[in-house]
């Protein structure tokens, strides 16, 4: 459990309970902000915001409440600022079956914003994979400490993180409190998932800020005890994500809803892990919700009170889409354009148009796709029927393809 969110990361996962519908101008906290951060928010609710070491140039961290370490830095980006690193171990745990090196760093001075913590430590792990599925840098990620330290809101429509002091902090709101419990440095709260011919299902769930493009990810014991997937439930064997500990193997498909205190989110998508190693294999917990559902409320963390507050937002109501292309793709180079075939699933549009693994997506119709960001590229992809022609270089050979995008989930 130590590094779960270590990893996940690159799951890099979906349930929170939530009240009454708000806007900002029925919200009512009657407390002042220590500090408030801009943010950058993707649309599949990744969180990034600046932060500087040692008064560096800014860098991009991620926000990400599943890491049990204070601060988290890129490998690559501690030798870039001369950090001295201690006790490196390889340890397991984490999102896949291998094992990974880390490092550890003290003394470190970060700023966030105007808000300076010093005397920091921090892990240093390579997340090298993370970005090439993210398609943008990440520095480095903001962990736990943070919520244990600060009432901790979340606006994702405002694009703000907003801290406040625990011992002066009033919320008084229509937002609804979940009870938010902390286990080895991990944030759960309780969820109810309902499977078509199943029924409910009761589980503790980890609250993942981190775990960008996920909805729900049920862990393998979490899916053997309740006979997951069922005979009747369709799924797609997903290969294309993985953790710190390398591959990761998740089934895909629908629950009917999930519950969330009082709230019912409608036909999410759900990640059934096959793992038979690493964090999603624990039994220690049954799932994680990842961006894909936070990204739906202003989050409140509150673990003073240990509650989370859920505050829905203008993006409750959109409606959970898988990736219609079948091809799941990653970005490399030092800007991330360039755009390699990574899987393209079975009886999918990428695999009737003959797109490979390793094939590089030059263009997509006249645009050349260095133009394009990763993220827009997923963007597109989940668009429905929708016919692109792709130009592709293959071992040295360009070609171009046609794809029709369409429901795989």
């Amino acid at each position: 459990m130590r590094t779960i969110t270590q990893t996940i990361l690159a799951l890099v996962i979906v349930l929170l309970t939530l009240g009454t519908s708000l806007t900002e101008s029925t919200r009512h906290t009657l407390t002042s902000p220590a500090v408030t951060i801009p943010l950058d928010v993707t649309s599949y609710g990744g969180i990034f915001l600046q932060a500087r070491i040692n008064n560096s140039t800014p860098m991009s961290f991620a926000l990400d409440s599943g890491a049990s370490f204070p601060f988290v830095i890129n490998a690559s980006k501690a030798t870039a600022l001369g950090l001295k690193l201690q006790d490196r171990v390889s340890v397991g745990g984490g999102a896949g079956p291998n094992n990974y090196e880390v490092s550890q760093t003290s003394g470190l001075t970060v700023t966030l914003e105007h808000k300076e913590f010093t005397d920091q430590r921090g892990a240093v792990i390579s997340l090298g994979l993370v970005e090439e599925q993210f398609g943008r840098p990440v520095d480095g990620l903001v962990g736990v400490d943070l919520f244990l330290n600060y009432v901790v809101e979340i606006d994702y429509t405002d694009k703000k993180l907003r801290l406040y002091d625990p011992q002066s902090y009033i919320y008084s709101g229509s937002g609804e409190s979940v009870p938010l419990t902390l286990h080895d440095r991990h944030f759960f709260v309780p969820a109810m998932i309902a499977i078509p011919n199943l029924g409910q299902r009761a589980g503790q769930f980890l609250v993942d800020t981190g775990g960008c493009m996920m909805t729900v990810v049920l862990t393998t014991p979490f899916a053997q005890r309740n006979n997951l997937p069922i005979a009747s439930q369709k799924t797609i064997l997903d290969r294309s994500v993985a953790g710190l500990g390398g591959e990761t193997r998740l089934l895909v498909g629908r629950a009917s809803n999930i519950k969330l205190g009082s709230s019912v989110i409608p036909s999410p998508l759900i990640y059934i892990s096959q793992d038979k190693g690493g964090a999603l294999a624990s039994s220690e917990y049954d799932g994680l919700v990842g961006t894909e559902i936070l990204r739906r409320f202003t989050l409140i963390f509150d673990y003073s009170r240990r509650r989370l507050i859920l505050e829905r937002n203008p993006n409750f109501e959109e409606e959970f889409d898988y990736d219609m292309s079948g091809m799941s793709l990653r970005a490399y180079g030092d800007d991330f354009r360039t755009f390699k075939v990574y899987q393209a699933l079975e009886n999918s549009p990428a695999a009737k148009a003959g797109l490979r693994a390793g094939d590089i997506i030059e263009r997509i119709d006249a645009l050349p796709a260095s133009q394009l960001t990763l993220e827009q590229i997923m963007q597109m992809m989940k668009v429905p029927d929708s016919q692109y022609k792709l130009t592709i270089k293959r071992e040295g050979d360009t070609r171009v393809v046609k794809i029709r995008t369409r429901r795989l989930i």
